[in-house]
Parts: C-alpha cells; sequence; structure tokens
C-alpha cells in the first residue's frame, strides 16, 4: 500500500511538472475547478471529508499569447480527530512574463456542531511566499535601448500570507467566506512603494444548494462573489450535474463576459481527472487568444475507512 501510494505521488508530481512547460497563463489566482476544489479558496473546508489526498492544477490562460500568466497549484489535505478539525500543505507557482511567486503554505480548520443537521467550520491559512521579478530579462525596444526603469531586479524571499476563512454546510446547502490574504505586503527595492496590496487584498463569498433529481442525479447551484481592493466587483454563477456513473459536467457563466465548461470523472481506484476551458465571449481580448484551459488530478487515500457523511460536493 505504502509504495503503491509512493508511485501515484511520483506520477502525479510529474504531471504536474511536464504541465509547467507549456501552460501559458492565468487571469485569477483561483482555480477554474474551484467548485469541486473549495478548499484552494477557503481553508476552512480542509478535513471537512474523512480523508487524505493529493490536487494537483495547471492552468494556461490567453492560448496564444506570450507571455501571459501561468498558475499551478500541489495540495495535500487531511482530516484529524474525526472530521472536527483538518490540515493542509499549498504549493503554488505564478508566473506573469518574468514576474514569478511561490507561495509555501499551511491550512488549518476546526469545525464547530451547531445542531444535528448544521455545522460551522473555522480556517486559517498561513505561510511565505517568494517573490522574484527579473527586470534586466525584459527587452522592450527593437533597438535593445536599455530602460532606465528596468535598470534593477526586484527580489523579496520572504513576503507573508496570512488568510482566514469561514464555511456553514448542512447536507445541501453551504455558504462560505474567506480572505485568503489579510495582510498588504508592500516593499521597496530600488523602487517607490512596489506594493502587492492590489494582487492580496480579495475576499470570497460563495454559496451553493445541492438539488436531488430522479435516478440519483444531483445538480448544484453556486454563486460567488470576488471582491479585490481597486477593482470591480466580481461575480460567477455556476452550475455542476452529478451523474451516478461518477461523472460530472459544470458550466459557468462570469460577469467579466467569459463562460466556462468543464467535466471531471472519478475512477474507481478514486482517482480523479477533471478539465475545463473557459471562453471569453464579451471581451475585446478575444480575437488576439484562443481560450484558457485547466487540467485537475487528484486522488484519496483512506479508501477503507468508513464513508464520509459530509457532502463531498461542496
Amino acid at each position: 500500500m505504502i509504495r503503491r501510494r509512493i508511485h501515484i505521488v511520483i506520477l502525479m508530481l510529474s504531471l504536474w511538472a511536464l504541465a509547467g512547460e507549456k501552460a501559458m497563463g492565468q487571469e485569477f489566482p483561483w482555480l477554474l475547478q474551484y467548485i469541486t476544489n473549495m478548499n484552494t479558496l477557503n481553508p476552512a473546508y480542509v478535513g471537512m471529508w474523512d480523508r487524505s489526498g493529493l490536487m494537483i492544477s495547471t492552468r494556461t490562460n490567453w492560448v496564444g499569447i506570450n507571455g501571459a500568466p501561468l498558475n499551478q497549484q500541489l495540495s495535500y489535505f487531511t482530516s484529524i480527530k474525526d472530521q472536527r478539525s483538518g490540515i493542509g500543505l499549498n504549493i503554488q507557482r505564478t508566473n506573469i512574463g518574468r514576474e514569478k511567486r511561490l507561495f509555501f503554505t499551511g491550512d488549518y480548520s476546526y469545525q464547530i456542531r451547531l445542531d444535528m443537521y448544521n455545522y460551522i467550520r473555522f480556517g486559517m491559512r498561513a505561510g511565505i511566499v517568494n517573490y522574484d521579478n527579473n527586470l534586466l530579462d525584459y527587452q522592450l525596444y527593437p533597438d535593445r535601448i536599455p530602460d532606465t526603469e528596468f535598470i534593477s531586479d526586484i527580489q523579496m524571499y520572504f513576503m507573508t500570507v496570512f488568510g482566514v476563512g469561514a464555511v456553514y454546510f448542512n447536507e445541501n446547502l453551504f455558504i462560505s467566506f474567506s480572505v485568503p490574504q489579510v495582510i498588504n505586503n508592500t516593499f521597496k527595492v530600488n523602487r517607490s512603494h512596489y506594493s502587492s496590496i492590489y494582487e492580496f487584498n480579495t475576499a470570497y463569498l460563495a454559496g451553493g444548494y445541492v438539488f436531488k433529481l430522479v435516478n440519483n442525479i444531483q445538480l448544484r447551484a453556486n454563486l460567488l462573489a470576488v471582491a479585490t481592493i481597486g477593482r470591480p466587483l466580481y461575480f460567477d454563477a455556476a452550475a455542476v450535474l452529478y451523474l451516478p456513473v461518477n461523472l460530472q459536467f459544470g458550466f459557468n457563466i462570469r460577469t467579466n463576459g467569459s463562460t466556462c465548461l468543464s467535466a471531471q470523472y472519478t475512477f474507481r481506484n478514486n482517482l480523479r481527472i477533471g478539465f475545463a476551458a473557459d471562453y471569453a465571449i464579451f471581451q475585446d481580448i478575444q480575437k488576439y487568444q484562443f481560450g484558457s484551459y485547466e487540467i485537475v488530478i487528484g486522488y484519496e487515500f483512506n479508501q477503507n475507512k468508513r464513508k464520509s457523511v459530509k457532502p463531498n460536493y461542496f
């Protein structure tokens, strides 16, 4: 069993590394398939299920545009003390042109039972981020004349990450709120007040309800609101159809003028693979790129334990 788990971990790490070689970018730091990976938005979800597992993802944004953002993530999560609490570890890499960020964060959550059917969980996220922007690598002009504003590099190796979150849920409903980064990392490196405040201060408010249809088919309606300092309020409305053959399909429509189609399949050995494609419908960038794409691979351990009593579609 241990050898099997080691092989699976090595395979997932290899796929994660290889996927980055051709990946182009990401507009937002969260997943296209966030609906089935809510712990990436809110640390309170970590350990909600009586299992542990791995998740890796690679998102390519604006395929066809050279130097577009790239985001990759590797996460491990597990429950402890009979699902009352949980922990998680995350490594996230984000590249935008020559700019690079590497996040190392840990999550912790704790659950309180309100009554027979309702629960609330609180979560905390903490870690560091390595920031690097090699300005000397930029070639701004065809004649290669250097720009005085690009003569020094920016390097910050230990910027702080700290976030909080909470989720109320029962068997069919959830309401979630989180601020993954509440600390403003402002620093000066041969520049006047280079600040990360507009990138990190983001709040996520989400809600969803699961409708039970005929023949064990379930439909989840979901609404996500994203508020970032200095940017317009952003909404993502989604629906996910769960079929009894371990197959699910999702559809998102966003206020930024894009739509997303996704699909996910879970194999008998509990390996799951998801794919999503996002297309700009009402954006000027539509004619310059060929869409955004994302692949998510997950695997859950503890197969011999009792079945989870919590709704894993959250």
